[in-house]
């Protein structure tokens, strides 16, 4: 066997150990490029959360308003068309009307209103809104009341004597008897009017 000099030995050990230090350059670049990519996107969906919140937020205010103002048209309350008010009203809020419908409810209004989503968000499309306003439906002022017992006629007149004699019994509360004393003297004094 031959044998190696250990000149040779510490010199393949050195190229092995230098080898293994190059092996790992860069990956400190790879790695902070990574957090940066990672930062970047959720900014990019938070920046995007943001404007689709706040365009659904100004959609349901408009769509709120419009419906609103749309109703008190259509009841006479203010002057022009319901919806033309409605409209007018969606886009003083930077909102687009779609649509302005008359359901069966009376004096009621429903309208949409969409609002453009801003940011990167905005591929998914506008923030839709619909909103009611108008009169209570019949039906529900009716189940609203509960229990009410329906009365004929000869019920309903019977009712009305017994509060017109009610009413013509009650008199008006009789005046005291003694006037009152004065409490202190200098109220026995002053001469009366």
């Amino acid at each position: 066997m031959k044998k190696v000099p250990a000149v040779m030995a510490n010199r393949s050990a050195v190229l092995a150990w230098s080898a293994d230090e190059y092996s790992e350059e860069g990956s400190g670049t790879v790695l902070a490029l990574t957090i940066i990519a990672a930062l970047l996107v959720v900014t990019v969906v938070i920046a995007g959360l943001i404007g689709a919140v706040s365009a659904n937020r100004r959609a349901s205010a408009a769509a709120d308003l419009s419906a609103l103002a749309a109703a008190d048209a259509y009841r006479g309350l203010t002057e022009g068309d319901p919806c033309a008010v409605a409209a007018d009203l969606a886009a003083r809020h930077g909102a687009h009307l779609e649509s302005c419908t008359f359901p069966d409810r009376p004096e009621t209004v429903e309208v949409t209103v969409a609002v453009p989503v801003a940011g990167p968000m905005g591929i998914l499309g506008p923030a839709r809104v619909r909103a009611r306003a108008g009169a209570e439906h019949p039906e529900e002022e009716y189940a609203a009341a509960g229990n009410a017992e329906e009365l004929n006629p000869d019920e309903v007149a019977e009712l009305e004597e017994e509060l017109g004699v009610e009413q013509d019994s009650v008199s008006d509360p009789p005046e005291p008897e003694n006037p009152p004393e004065p409490e202190s003297p200098a109220e026995l004094e002053k001469p009366a009017d």
